[in-house]
């Protein structure tokens, strides 16, 4: 049980390691200027206490357990006073502090001052727990999951469903990226087709007196305006 929950700490440390998550209430306590740096300290320490429950000491595993302690306090905190913002647990997906981020503190806790006590194959159902428990990871089991239910289950689940065009325009008007290259269009969308999960749309445009073709990449089965991609051609 102790290499399950060093495994989590490592996953943990290299999320942050890479800049953790900027929509994290982290940066609402030490500065946004700051949040980076906290969180590779955060990181180094993580991997400080995994390499402690690896080698056998009482000490390594009481400070784990203080550690996820702290984190359900943070996590406490998080989601009174900033409930808008993201967990930054373990990846940069983000997802809200809820009730599953909490159980998910305590489950770790737990796992480490019963490790002992616990035969060897409770890490199987220890390590199905952490990934309900993780909404970081919906989009490896939970929204597949659900996807092959409707299917299953909802009378319209076979039927293809096609996302308008206009809805797709609308995201994209709702984009940082679109209201950055909207002074360059000259047109409304010219032509649009689908490429896997992306809807592409062109417009003319014109760019230091030469004319151009703005193409924007939407995502087209979601909704999620910032990973609008955008380029002049």
């Amino acid at each position: 049980m102790e290499v399950l929950v060093a495994a989590v700490l490592v996953w943990a440390a290299v999320f942050k390691f890479r800049g953790g998550s900027q929509r994290s209430a982290l940066g609402k306590i030490v500065g946004e200027h700051r949040v980076v740096t906290v969180f590779r300290l955060i990181g180094g320490v993580e991997v400080l206490l995994a390499a402690g429950l690896l080698v056998p000491n009482p000490v390594g595993k009481w400070a784990a357990f203080a550690w996820f302690l702290g984190l359900l306090g943070y996590l406490s905190w998080a989601r009174v006073a900033e409930p808008d913002s993201s967990c930054g647990c373990l990846s940069d997906k983000f997802a809200p502090v809820g009730v599953r981020a909490l159980a998910r503190a305590v489950v770790l806790a737990g796992m480490v001052v019963t490790a002992e006590l616990l035969p060897w194959y409770a890490v199987i159902p220890g390590a199905v727990a952490i990934v309900v428990l993780s909404a970081e990871l919906d989009g490896y089991w939970l929204i597949p999951l659900r996807r092959w239910k409707v299917k299953l289950l909802h009378p319209l689940g076979n039927t293809e469903f096609h996302i308008p065009v206009t809805s797709t325009v609308q995201q994209l008007h709702k984009s940082q990226v679109y209201q950055s290259a909207y002074p360059l269009l000259r047109s409304d969308v010219l032509d649009t087709w689908d490429e896997g999960e992306w809807r592409i749309l062109t417009y003319s445009a014109e760019r230091d007196g030469e004319r151009a073709t703005a193409v924007f990449a939407v995502p087209r089965d979601r909704y999620d305006p910032e990973a609008v991609r955008f380029a002049l051609a």
